[in-house]
């Protein structure tokens, strides 16, 4: 079973890509035993340790006496170029649930000894650890155009991470695996999935996903337990609902062109973008992909009124301003936080 993290981070890849509706999809399989926190995607934690145990040079007490022989600080690794990321456990207020580790964060030892360890897996190629203060100053500029995330994060919240590439022929399953393993780990990252759909942050889009037959959404007449569990199923988007609704979005202000997307259309858009994702493909059907219009705002314009029009409107499932779904995968793949909802990109912002 998923855990509510990989599901969030599910949640947040769909809805940047703009292509699928994740309440629509089944939960991806996951291998016996697994600690979850993503499945080909993100993780996180933090934790209040000394600084000094992160992204400078490495003291291993070797010999008599205890000398020090100081180790060659690794070369840094760009957020966005980190094909992997370890978390380790956190305390901290904005990290995961899960990836608390039972209240407790990862002592030093357990830091320096995860970091020796992903150095010495042969299947990896670098590796690069990262103190708070170093992942709050890449976070800032990171999301530099969202003030008000930058404002709800703290450099306390972010948690010690290490940042890794790969080799071209490896397992990064196996890898993914071996790194869980470690202790004081909070989660691993696999950063392919998401960094592609990432690239177009400053694109003004809206996905607005309509209803499809036997929805559990109350937006469409559904209903399901916290346990997931369907009680009652909604109805499809009608011909009629779907007619006023493209009148309704081309005739807003804010709109530049509007595309209608069927399941079918759908389906394709997805398989082209995660081709090399087999597990998440093999998971999704075209069945599970919802009818959609996919909106382009004009540069600059207000995005939270037409959101919060098309969001009370009759046939339609969800509605995302696709950049903050974005800005919120991005913190959770690449610095292991997830700021609430409305600290993310607040109507306004």
């Amino acid at each position: 079973m998923n855990s509510p993290v990989e599901e969030r981070l599910r949640a947040a890849l769909a809805e940047a890509g703009a292509s699928i509706d994740p309440d629509t999809l089944r939960p991806l399989p996951a291998p016996a035993r697994r600690r979850t926190w993503m499945d080909a995607r993100l993780l996180a934690v933090g934790v209040a340790v000394t600084a000094g145990v992160a992204a400078t040079a490495v003291g291993l007490s070797l010999g008599q006496g205890g000398d020090q022989v100081a180790v060659a600080e690794p070369a840094r690794i760009e957020p966005g170029k980190a094909d992997m990321t370890v978390f380790m456990c956190s305390t901290g207020a904005l990290v995961p649930e899960e990836a608390r580790c039972g209240g407790r964060d990862a002592t030093a030892e357990e830091i320096a000894a995860a970091e020796q360890a992903v150095r010495g897996l042969s299947q990896v190629e670098a590796a690069y650890t990262v103190d708070q203060q170093h992942a709050y100053d890449d976070f800032r500029a990171d999301l530099a155009l969202n003030q008000p995330m930058l404002d709800a994060v703290k450099v306390t919240d972010l948690p010690v991470s290490i940042r890794l590439t790969v080799k071209k022929e490896a397992d990064r399953r196996e890898v993914e695996k071996s790194l869980r393993a470690l202790p004081g780990i909070g989660g691993v990252a696999d950063n392919a999935a998401t960094e592609a759909v990432l690239e177009s942050r400053s694109e003004m889009r809206v996905s607005v996903f309509l209803c499809g037959k036997g929805s559990p959404l109350p937006s469409c007449g559904g209903e399901r337990k916290p346990d997931g569990m369907v009680v009652k199923e909604g109805k499809a988007a009608t011909k009629a609902q779907k007619i006023a609704l493209e009148k309704l979005i081309g005739d807003m202000p804010e709109v530049q062109s509007v595309t209608f997307e069927d399941q079918q259309a759908a389906y394709e858009n997805f398989s082209r973008e995660f081709a090399s994702k087999k597990a998440l493909l093999n998971a999704t059907m075209v069945s599970d992909m919802p009818e959609s219009f996919r909106v382009l705002l004009k540069q600059g314009s207000d995005w939270a009124t037409p959101v919060a029009t098309l969001r009370r409107q009759p046939g339609v499932a969800s509605v995302f301003y696709v950049p903050c779904q974005q800005d919120s995968m991005l913190a959770l793949s690449r610095y292991g936080v997830s700021p609430p909802e409305d600290k993310v990109c607040p109507p306004g912002s």
